[in-house]
């Protein structure tokens, strides 16, 4: 139960803002299985952003807090993020993200994200 929660939160894609500089981001990702809640994961990330030419790329990392159902407490894990979007027009822009958390003496979870957006 806890690598499916731990699954979710490290495949979460988390918005690069347009500016450029030092930010911090908390969030909170809940995992389910079908209809049943597995735990939650809070993200609590220092990272920094900015551009170069069409590139938009920001890096974040920092503390986990993983909270599994039926589990007293929850664990520190480390969490970091690496991503951007190349913006191929004004209305197009293709993203993609790699994403890490740590799992205890457990080998590390790891996600990706590739996809694509058009504005109208």
């Amino acid at each position: 139960m806890k690598t499916i929660a731990l699954a979710l939160a490290a495949t979460t894609l988390a918005s690069a803002p347009a500016s450029a500089g030092v930010y911090i981001n908390a969030e909170a990702n809940d995992g389910y299985a079908g209809t049943e809640y597995q735990g939650r994961t809070v993200d609590v990330h220092v990272g920094y952003e900015g551009s170069v030419s069409k590139f938009d790329y920001y890096i974040q990392g920092g503390p986990a807090f993983v909270a599994v159902v039926d589990v007293d407490g929850s664990e520190t894990e480390l969490s970091g993020k690496l991503g951007g979007t190349f913006n191929v027009s004004q209305n197009l822009g293709v993203y993609g993200e790699v994403s890490t958390i740590t799992n205890g003496d457990e080998d590390r979870n790891y996600g990706t994200k590739l996809g694509a957006k058009f504005s109208f």
